[in-house]
């Protein structure tokens, strides 16, 4: 027979395994959507639009959340643990994504001007025989 203690444990150890595996299926969620590859494209784009640093990286993280909040199971909505859970996940991981991307974009722009470079220099010296 349930008591009114033991009800309450089974609905804190539902709860915590909902909230388990959301996190876990979150994750996972993000690590294949490679979102720091998608978006360093929108990184190279800001870099190229001169936007600082700084706000390139708001923006790119501001995109990051709007994909992984997309991401969330609907199905935790109704668990306020969960939920929290997954959001403090979509936070930190925004970021690195972002940081990520931004890097990714940088070194993308880097290579594009070093390939432009040697191209420069092989028309400046003429054809090779």
């Amino acid at each position: 027979m349930k008591t009114p203690t033991n009800s309450a444990k089974g609905t804190k150890s539902d709860s915590g395994t909902r909230t388990a595996i959301a996190t876990q299926e979150l994750k996972v969620r993000i690590r294949a959507s490679r979102l720091g590859d998608v978006l360093a494209g929108m990184a190279c784009d800001l870099c190229l639009e001169q936007v600082p640093v700084e706000e390139a990286l708001q923006m790119i993280q501001e995109r990051a959340i709007e994909r992984m909040v997309a991401m969330l199971d609907t199905a935790i909505l109704s668990d306020e643990v969960a939920m929290q859970c997954c959001l403090d996940i979509v936070a930190r991981e925004s970021e690195q994504v972002a940081l990520q991307a931004l890097e990714k974009g940088t070194d993308a722009l880097r290579e594009g001007l070093e390939i432009y470079d040697e191209l420069q220099s092989a028309e400046c010296t003429g054809p090779v025989n």
